[in-house]
């Protein structure tokens, strides 16, 4: 127990060891004194050192949370020395055990208190050797050991703050981890939450496109059976011709999806390259004539190149499917600062003051690039095409 109520106070072992040495200093030099002049009041002495020394041990187990016993304990160790210093006159040395007393205090009792503890301790030093030695050679033992007291509790109290400035500091640290641990949380159920609405809306778009048009296909399939086996040839022709187109959609609508994903070419050769194999296998296997002008942006951050992947798609998907767009043309440049990402149709256009603004489509976009902290800007007119362009800065 004793241990576990040392080892509660900052340097505690090692200021143990250094008011030990002391008290075995002045206990040595009293034992070399009374041995040469055979003091009649030696067992007194002796008594009072031996009951400082057991005292000074037992310091946390008398004062444990309480600090009434504190000024006890602290009285009780002052009047000691005091006595011993009245009991040998001419001997100044037993002032030196005031300076573990001093510390104690310090340690033990509200920074004030132990201060005014402090100058209580000064001025005991003080009466006892002008009682001992009188004016003016008592001056320069008070001035010693006043000095050696101020010493000890400037010293403490330095010792006290740095353990205070380290236990915020692992406070604020261990706030912190917690804090980035709750960071983390949130950050894995966003990408949770975002994953799970990128499979929503890849259901939806799924269902939309796809799966209707399958569906459709199996109608066109059932009626040329029928028309077949009625021997209505051209009407079967006109239903192959339906299904032959509608498959075709579908391919496109397929491939569009697909590219909705990240492809692995964004991962290996970066975002020209994917905004190329993209281009190569939807927009231009579905008839469109594209145009490009694209730049390779060395040293892109990869979640920069994902943003503007996805700002393109959507605005690819736009004119392919709501635009109407024979002709697309994208660019992607670079600047010292910031990169610009350019796609332009000439589709039907539309008049931007009339788009509602919640709009999936424009407003995915918005957000994806105020995300990146650019700017995007919407350009179209009816029946003059359409001009998304978005830029961000490295």
């Amino acid at each position: 127990m004793m241990k576990e109520l040392w080892a509660q106070r900052t340097g505690a072992g090692l200021f143990l060891l250094i008011s030990y040495a002391l008290w075995a200093a002045v206990s040595l030099r009293w034992i070399s004194e009374f041995l040469e002049e055979n003091h009649p009041l030696t067992w007194a002495i002796t008594l009072i050192l031996l009951l400082y020394g057991l005292l000074l041990g037992l310091e946390p187990l008398l004062t444990a949370g309480s600090r009434t016993r504190a000024y006890f304990y602290l009285g009780a160790q002052t009047i000691l020395v005091f006595a011993a210093s009245l009991l040998y006159f001419e001997l100044d040395f037993f002032a030196i055990l005031y300076i573990p007393v001093c510390g104690q205090a310090i340690y033990l009792l509200p920074r004030r208190q132990g201060l005014l503890w402090l100058g209580i301790l000064i001025a005991v030093t003080a009466a006892g050797q002008m009682i001992q030695f009188g004016m003016p050679q008592a001056v320069s033992f008070i001035l010693l050991y006043s000095a050696a007291l101020v010493f000890v509790a400037a010293f403490v109290i330095m010792v006290q703050r740095a353990d205070q400035a380290r236990r915020r500091s692992e406070q604020l640290l261990s706030e912190l981890r917690e804090a980035h641990m709750q960071l983390q949380s949130y950050a894995d159920q966003a990408e949770e939450l975002a994953v799970a609405n990128e499979r929503t809306r890849l259901a939806r778009d799924l269902h939309d496109s796809v799966a209707q048009t399958l569906y459709g296909l199996t109608l066109q399939a059932e009626a040329a059976s029928r028309k077949l086996a009625a021997g209505q040839s051209a009407a079967v022709q006109a239903h192959l011709d339906a299904i032959q187109e509608d498959a075709r959609d579908t391919l496109q609508e397929t491939r569009l999806l697909i590219f909705e994903l990240r492809p692995p070419v964004l991962a290996s050769e970066g975002l020209a390259a994917a905004l190329r194999a993209r281009l190569d296998a939807v927009e231009g296997r579905g008839m469109v004539r594209t145009e490009i002008h694209l730049h390779e942006i060395n040293g892109l951050d990869p979640a920069l190149e994902m943003g503007l992947y996805r700002v393109a798609g959507e605005a690819l998907n736009n004119a392919a499917r709501h635009a109407e767009a024979s002709a697309i043309a994208v660019s992607l440049t670079q600047d010292e600062g910031s990169v610009t990402l350019l796609v332009a149709d000439d589709g039907k256009g539309f008049d931007p003051a009339s788009i509602p603004p919640g709009r999936a489509g424009l407003a995915g976009m918005a957000e994806r690039v105020e995300s990146m902290k650019g700017t995007l800007v919407v350009e179209s007119a009816p029946g003059a095409g359409t001009t998304i362009k978005a830029e961000v800065p490295r």
